[in-house]
This record gives C-alpha cells, sequence and structure tokens, in this order.
C-alpha cells in the first residue's frame, strides 16, 4: 500500500489528531513514549506523509496509532479501503496470468519432448536400415568334363553401401545470463544484467520478516507489503519489458534477489537499501 492520495492522508492525519486530543495527550509526551521524535508526529498530523520513506512512515503509524489504542490494520481499511482493494485484485490478476504461462510453459515444453522423441526413432531406423548388406549373387556348378567346381559368370559382387556416419547431434547453446554490480553507496546500490534469453525469470526469497516495494519502470509489481520468512515472490519478465528494476528494501539482509537463477550478491552497508537492476539482451 502506498499514501499517494493526500485528501486520504489528510483524513487520517486530522483523525489522528482528533483522537491524542479526545485523549488529552500532549504530542511531546507521545513523542516520548513511542520514540519517535516529534516533529515526525506533527508531520504526520499535518498530512505530510510526502516526507518520509513509506517503510519508516508505516512503523511510526504502526507506534503511534498503537499507542492511542488503535488498531493499524483497520485504520488503513477505514481510509485506504477502496485503494487496498483494488492492489488486491491487479495482484491476484497478476498470479492468475502467471499460472496460465507457466502451464502453457509445460505444454509447450512436452510436445517439443514427444517431437524430438519421434524424430530420433525414425532417424534410428533409416540408419539400421541402409546398414543391411545385400546377399552374393554367385553362382556355382559342377563341371561335367571335371571334378572340380567352376564358378560360372563370376561378376565382381557389388560394393555394399556404406553406412552412413552418424553425426552427433548438436547440443542447443546454454543461455548466458551475467550479472555486474555498476555502483554501491551507503544506502543505493546499482546492477547491469545482460541476457541472450528473450524472458527473464525473478525471484525474491525472504529469510526473515522484510518490509519490500518493487516496480519495473511505470509499472507496480509489489505496491509496498511485508513479507514473512519463507516467503517466496516470482516474477517472468517478457523481453519486450526489459528496463530497470527498483528496490526499496526494508532488510536487504532478509531477502535473496535472483534473475534466471544468478544471485544479486552484495554487503549492504545499512538494512535499508535502495536496489536498481537494469536488464539488457545482448
Amino acid at each position: 500500500m502506498d499514501f499517494s492520495n493526500k485528501e486520504n492522508n489528510q483524513q487520517l492525519a486530522d483523525y489522528l489528531r482528533e483522537q491524542r486530543q479526545n485523549r488529552h495527550l500532549n504530542l511531546e509526551d507521545v513523542a516520548d513514549k513511542i520514540g519517535v521524535p516529534i516533529q515526525h508526529l506533527k508531520n504526520i498530523e499535518n498530512g505530510n506523509f510526502d516526507r518520509f520513506d513509506t517503510f519508516y512512515l508505516k512503523m511510526y503509524i504502526k507506534k503511534y496509532a498503537t499507542y492511542l489504542s488503535l488498531n493499524v490494520e483497520e485504520l488503513y481499511q477505514q481510509f485506504y479501503g477502496t485503494q487496498i482493494q483494488k492492489e488486491v485484485e491487479v495482484k491476484i490478476h497478476k498470479q492468475k496470468v502467471q499460472k496460465r504461462n507457466r502451464n502453457l510453459g509445460r505444454v509447450a515444453g512436452l510436445v517439443c519432448a514427444v517431437l524430438v522423441i519421434a524424430l530420433g526413432v525414425f532417424y534410428v531406423v533409416d540408419v539400421v536400415k541402409n546398414a543391411t548388406p545385400k546377399a552374393d549373387n554367385n553362382i556355382v556348378i559342377n563341371n561335367p568334363n571335371s571334378s572340380e567346381m567352376v564358378e560360372k559368370d563370376e561378376e565382381t559382387p557389388e560394393t555394399l553401401e556404406e553406412t552412413p556416419t552418424q553425426v552427433p547431434e548438436e547440443k542447443p547453446q546454454q543461455p548466458v545470463t551475467t550479472v555486474s554490480m555498476v555502483s554501491q553507496q551507503s544506502k543505493e546500490v546499482i546492477f547491469e544484467i545482460v541476457t541472450d534469453q528473450t524472458e527473464a525469470d525473478l525471484k525474491l526469497d525472504f529469510t526473515a520478516p522484510c518490509w519490500l516495494s518493487l516496480t519495473l519502470g511505470d509499472q507496480s509489481l509489489i505496491p509496498g507489503e511485508t513479507y514473512q520468512a519463507g516467503g517466496v515472490f516470482e516474477q517472468k519478465i517478457a523481453g519486450d519489458q526489459f528496463g530497470t528494476l527498483e528496490f526499496n528494501v526494508g532488510d536487504a539482509t532478509a531477502v535473496k534477489i535472483s534473475v534466471n537463477n544468478q544471485v544479486i550478491d552484495f554487503e549492504p552497508s545499512t538494512p535499508h537499501q535502495y536496489i536498481k537492476i537494469n536488464i539488457k539482451t545482448e
């Protein structure tokens, strides 16, 4: 979930401020109790959500709402329910499309395997047939004037057809995907991936709870959500969609990123990282 709707943001901010005032709580006391700077709380109550990274904004709102004895999930549903529903519907639709594409890929692979086996059988039958030698047609008769056996009308035997040399089938060239780091700063790292394949398989494996958002160009693949340990996210990217993947990761040590089974490996200087991966074809 993002906070792009300023009207909803302001409604949530006003609601939080009213709840604090109804409880006769001083903003400075609240800031000390929950460990959030008072200036951050002022920005939240004024609806200035765009001054925060989404990860930290959600963390501050959760601490603030919990202190006010409010359920943060119910707040999001109250003020962003329509937006959340649309995001869920988009996610479900993408999962259905991915599942259908995987099934089509399996069927295509099975058909190709059957064709290869059939061609191999025809080839072996043809080789065996051509390798069978012809019988010798020389005729031997008895000479009436001699007790020796003579060969009549000796003919040069036909040359057996040579067995054609079996040419080994060329093994298909293995796909190549190379990963290189372009730059790394304190909170941002950039990679470049070059592949000769027509599509790229993106996979995220989570080893610990981690909040993450992901975009591909102007398309949002993960609008911003928390994955638990053992969670997996997979996305097949077609060649005409190759571009820049932009990650906003709350804890880069809790997720393993790989493209075409090539692991994006680096040592983050801080847990919160911005990661950019530029995917290109050869």
